[in-house]
């Protein structure tokens, strides 16, 4: 995980997106209304009493929205484009440059249901706000079991005190997400990795706040899906075989500025760096590299990038 500057979205949001949502919010709120229109009627026509009519109709009502909105996954589908830009095509949670869906948009907040809170109906008056979207490859953003982890983010949204999630679009309680947040710029910084490629808290105190919304994140994105965490493994492998070669050829004599030298250092900066489209893992990547500040050739990458 990166941080992602979601502000830089809103400077190429297309012209008319304030249209479109008010086009899609026009569609969804016609269809609750002839939901709510539809089960008045048959209420009248087979005599429900009071209490009944009140539950159908919110009943109705919700299933409605929640099928509207779904009609409409092409309004947040636009901005795909948009949001792969700000980290190069790779998800925002895992740095996969490997999406698997035409459609990898998370909603963070997601907008039909809460999995932890059985009477949420979702985030819904979200469910077309931009800043809620996050650029996701299909094993973060959903449910998929393997033979060693279960994850996915799917509809998760845990909070680290449960009677505070924001039910309605007028509540205004102070959430605390019991996930890390790529658009909140000190999250990405409480994961870190071991050398068998596995993401992990970056604190020991199991207490903590901190501790616990990284143990929480790295289950529910798949961050130690197992080929995720081959792939990072083979990573850090790779950094220190360059690495070693690089300091053999200057214990040799070999000058700094040479072609292998050279190559062996473009090398690593593609590897850590997230402009890079054909790497991917980058931030652990980084955080390999850093085991070898100490070499001065090192730390002059490290501090370059």
């Amino acid at each position: 995980m990166r941080y992602i500057d979601i502000d830089e979205v809103d400077l190429e949001l297309p012209d008319d997106w304030d249209d479109t949502v008010e086009q899609a919010w026009g569609y969804v709120n016609t269809k609750v209304e002839e939901a709510g229109a539809a089960t008045i009627a048959k209420a009248q026509a087979e005599g429900w009493n009071a209490v009944k009519q009140i539950e159908e109709i919110e009943s109705a009502k919700a299933k409605a929205r929640k099928k509207a909105i779904n009609a409409k996954s092409a309004v947040w589908g636009q901005l795909s484009a948009i949001l792969s830009k700000r980290s190069n095509g790779k998800c925002w949670y895992c740095e996969s440059n490997e999406l698997r869906s035409d459609n990898p948009i998370d909603h963070f907040r997601p907008k039909g249901k809460v999995a932890e809170c059985p009477d949420h109906p979702g985030y819904w008056w979200l469910a077309f706000d931009w800043k809620n979207y996050r650029f996701a490859c299909t094993f973060c953003n959903s449910r998929r079991v393997d033979v060693e982890t279960a994850g996915g983010k799917q509809d998760h949204f845990p909070v680290f005190i449960p009677p505070d999630w924001n039910k309605s679009e007028g509540d205004n309680n102070l959430e605390k997400p019991k996930l890390l947040d790529p658009t909140d710029e000190d999250d990405y910084k409480l994961l870190t990795f071991n050398k068998n490629g596995e993401a992990c808290p970056n604190c020991d105190d199991e207490e903590t706040e901190d501790y616990q919304k990284a143990k929480e994140s790295i289950e529910k994105f798949h961050l130690n899906h197992c080929p995720t965490k081959k792939a990072r493994k083979a990573i850090k492998q790779k950094i220190m075989q360059v690495v070693a070669d690089t300091n053999e050829l200057l214990a040799q004599g070999i000058d700094l500025k040479s072609g292998q030298i050279k190559s062996n250092k473009k090398e690593l900066i593609k590897l850590i760096r997230p402009s890079c489209t054909t790497t991917k893992f980058n931030t652990a990547a980084k955080l390999y590299l850093r085991e070898f500040e100490d070499n001065v050739w090192v730390k002059e990458i490290l501090d370059r990038d």
